[in-house]
């Protein structure tokens, strides 16, 4: 009997320690998350710290009573990180990115041993590497992009032997890349720091934007000088060769320009020479998070090669009414020309004519459609014209070239205002500026549904929500999904797509009302969708708005920028509000475009109402809120 008794003292005991080792273990992760909330402003992490189990704060996952993930990208956070975050032993993935953090690595980081991914890119941390990130032997993932970090590449990352992506761009780091012999590293990038010499020959397979804004050489970039690969090893056979083959080109080109100067007369007005233009310069990588990113302006060049087109039909650029000056197709290709932002649909180019008149030229890749049908979708498009559309132009159409030709919109888009330089130094957008660009957009989107059930946009994003010099909305790209396939990543789904389209070539108005309830909810925190990708995780934002909402911080979940904004919190709440009812899960819960126009504009009545009751003088209108709100429904902008 005293021994059964003694048996279950001894089990009792033993689970007594059990669990008060389980609870110790969470206790302290609460602490190190307290830490972290504390260090980096309680304001921005609105966690309820009366709360015993922080398994439920926002951002946090546990698994069997410990944090294993913890995801906090685009919150705002700011300052440095505090030594308490490596509590968290038991943490899995730490997601950081697109925040304004500053200083060091903490060197507690060491214990973070179950650490797979760590993603901290677009922030800005500085000092070297520290030796705790090389203790994370577990490490699958590692993304220090777009910081400050400095110093050399160390060749202590061949310690991570489970390391697969290693993402260093946009940095400040200088010397050699090390010879990294990890074994699975298959996703690399160092562009854009101040490394100089060879690219080791294990990356020479990777594609050059991943070595590009540096003083490297070796495939895949350019030979480096003094190598066996750069150095000429003609013989005087081959050099005789080239010698023979030179003047024999020579001759021909005489005879060429022979023929040419006796046909020069015989030429009339409708031969129309077409031409071809590879886009060269740098282009950045997205985010996107997309990660973002999410969309960015990128600045490059367009050459151009005549090229002869073998397509049929009229190969001139054809132009709809009311267009200032018709210019040929010859003008536009010796246009200077600079690339604004590789889209959906193609790459769009700003293009300065030579009498200095700048337009906007899209050339479309994937173009699905027969001439005929090109042809006549693109000529439906040219008819729309509204206040709230970006006008089409003119278009061209060959057999290997498809462009179509649009107003230049000087302010750029919705989306490089609310994240350029990840929000750093943006223009400040007040709540007049974003109401007034939310019903724009929504009349510009309502516009569009109103030519017909079957009438819709496709492809609805803060990018495609183009400005004036006094920040009018004008809606970009509609019409295109009916005619080119989109180019993006098959594994990157972007975030404003409504949960029902499977197949991004098939569209439906109410998709384009969750689209814009998506870019609202954007309007209106300054974050930017998810874009998941396969080794990168980002915000739900209907879903994160709604579970700060249910929190009771209705106004917290707002832009910075705009909690100045008191007198019109409610104005802002409904506008919110309107933003979720656009993403409801089912199409047939959300409403119409011409309703959330509607909606849109009583809420900006309400909220002049207050600020013209606040303040009896009455704005400017060349800059104010009536000029914004009540500019017509109809006619061609000339911004």
């Amino acid at each position: 009997m005293k021994s059964a008794q003694v048996k279950e003292a001894i089990l009792f005991t033993v689970l007594t320690c059990v669990f008060a080792i389980a609870d110790s273990d969470l206790a302290s992760d609460r602490a190190g998350l307290v830490s972290l909330r504390s260090a980096l402003g309680g304001r921005t992490l609105l966690w309820n710290t009366t709360q015993t189990n922080p398994c439920r704060w926002t951002g946090v996952t546990c698994t069997n009573d410990r944090v294993t993930l913890l995801r906090l990208p685009a919150m705002g956070l700011s300052g440095s990180l505090p030594s308490g975050l490596g509590n968290l032993t038991e943490l899995q993935t730490l997601s950081l990115r697109f925040n304004a953090l500053t200083g060091p690595i903490p060197a507690d980081f060491i214990n973070l041993k179950a650490l797979r991914n760590l993603y901290l890119q677009g922030n800005f941390f500085s000092g070297e590497v520290p030796d705790a990130v090389f203790a994370l032997q577990n490490l699958v993932r590692l993304n220090l992009g777009n910081n400050n970090f400095s110093g050399e590449i160390s060749p202590k990352f061949n310690g991570l032997t489970r390391l697969s992506t290693l993402y260093l761009e946009r940095n400040n780091f200088t010397g050699s890349i090390p010879d990294l012999t990890v074994p699975p590293l298959d996703q690399f990038n160092v562009s854009y720091n101040s490394l100089t010499g060879p690219i080791p020959n294990r990356f020479s397979s990777l594609d050059q934007t991943a070595f590009l804004g540096n003083s490297l050489c070796g495939k895949p970039l350019q030979s480096c000088p003094g190598t066996e690969e750069g150095k000429s090893k003609l013989s005087g056979g081959a050099i005789a060769g080239i010698v023979i083959g030179s003047v024999v080109g020579l001759l021909l080109i005489l005879l060429l320009l022979f023929f040419l100067c006796r046909k020069r007369s015989e030429k009339n007005d409708e031969s129309v020479s077409t031409g071809k233009r590879d886009v060269g310069g740098e282009v950045s990588r997205e985010k996107s998070a997309e990660s973002g990113n999410s969309g960015s302006a990128v600045a490059g060049s367009v050459e151009k090669s005549d090229v002869q087109s073998s397509g049929g039909g009229d190969k001139s650029l054809v132009f709809f009414g009311n267009v200032n000056r018709v210019f040929s197709l010859d003008e536009l290709l010796r246009a200077s020309a600079e690339v604004l932002g590789k889209g959906t649909f193609g790459t769009t180019y700003k293009a300065t004519l030579e009498m200095g008149v700048s337009v906007a030229v899209k050339r479309l890749k994937d173009v699905t459609a027969a001439e005929r049908e090109f042809r006549e979708k693109i000529e439906q498009v040219g008819k729309m014209v509204h206040h709230n559309l970006v006008p089409l132009r003119g278009y061209y159409f060959s057999r290997d070239e498809k462009l179509v030709v649009y107003d230049y919109m000087p302010m750029g888009s919705l989306s490089a205002l609310l994240h350029a330089n990840g929000g750093v130094g943006r223009t400040p957008l007040n709540w007049e500026t974003r109401s007034a660009i939310a019903l724009g957009a929504a009349r510009g989107i309502a516009y569009i549904h109103s030519h017909g059930s079957t009438s819709s946009h496709g492809n609805i994003k803060a990018s495609n929500i183009l400005l004036t010099k006094s920040f009018e909305a004008r809606v970009s790209d509609f019409g295109l999904a009916y005619l080119a396939l989109p180019t993006s990543t098959p594994n990157r789904v972007s975030g404003y797509r409504a949960p029902e389209i499977t197949d991004a070539r098939k569209v439906s108005q109410k998709a384009d009302v969750y689209s814009f309830g998506i870019m609202l909810l954007e309007l209106l925190t300054g974050k930017a969708p998810a874009h998941s990708s396969l080794n990168d995780e980002g915000v739900d934002l209907p879903r994160w708005v709604q579970s700060v909402v249910e929190g009771e911080w209705n106004t917290d979940v707002f832009d910075m920028e705009l909690l100045r904004y008191q007198s019109v919190e409610e104005e802002m709440v409904k506008l919110l509000q309107l933003a979720l009812e656009c993403t409801a899960q089912y199409p047939d819960k959300r409403p119409s475009m011409d309703v959330v126009a509607s909606k849109i504009e009583e809420i900006c009545h309400s909220s002049l109402e207050k600020e013209e009751g606040k303040n009896h003088d009455f704005k400017d209108p060349d800059n104010g809120f009536s000029q914004q709100y009540y500019s017509v429904d109809s006619g061609v902008s000339q911004a």
